[in-house]
């Protein structure tokens, strides 16, 4: 279980390349998810799980202490996606997503489960997952 302040920033904004960050409005759909990984033979060394109050203090201090150019791109923006959300009580998973084989897999394992939002971080890019 990797630390929130360990992923990667950009210009001082969340950007954890690599990583699919997931919304549940459940803690047990949170839960299945990572009990669907391990399954599959795939641990969920790296995953960081959030309470919607954890998720709500890292992104209003991240968005403090973001830099003047986070503003330009799209890292703030998602982020202020995942606080609105948050507020509403969603329940966060943030899964190592560091190739298209484990992105495969996690996009798998959350279709299974009713989720909020999903946002997978690449190098230049946020995608959505559908």
């Amino acid at each position: 279980m990797e630390n929130l302040d360990d992923l990667k920033k950009d210009f001082g904004a969340f950007y954890p390349t690599g990583y699919m960050v997931v919304g549940f409005r459940v803690h047990t759909d949170a839960t299945r998810v990572l009990q669907a990984l391990a399954k599959q033979g795939h641990q969920s060394d790296g995953a960081i799980e959030l309470s919607s109050q954890q998720m709500i203090d890292f992104a209003e201090k991240n968005m403090r202490e973001a830099g003047v150019i986070a503003n330009l791109g799209t890292s703030l923006t998602t982020l202020q996606v995942f606080l609105d959300a948050a507020k509403e009580g969603v329940y966060f998973l943030i899964l190592p997503t560091p190739d298209d084989e484990a992105a495969q897999r996690a996009t798998e394992a959350i279709h299974r489960v009713p989720f909020v939002l999903a946002e997978r971080y690449h190098r230049l890019a946020i995608e959505t997952v559908h």
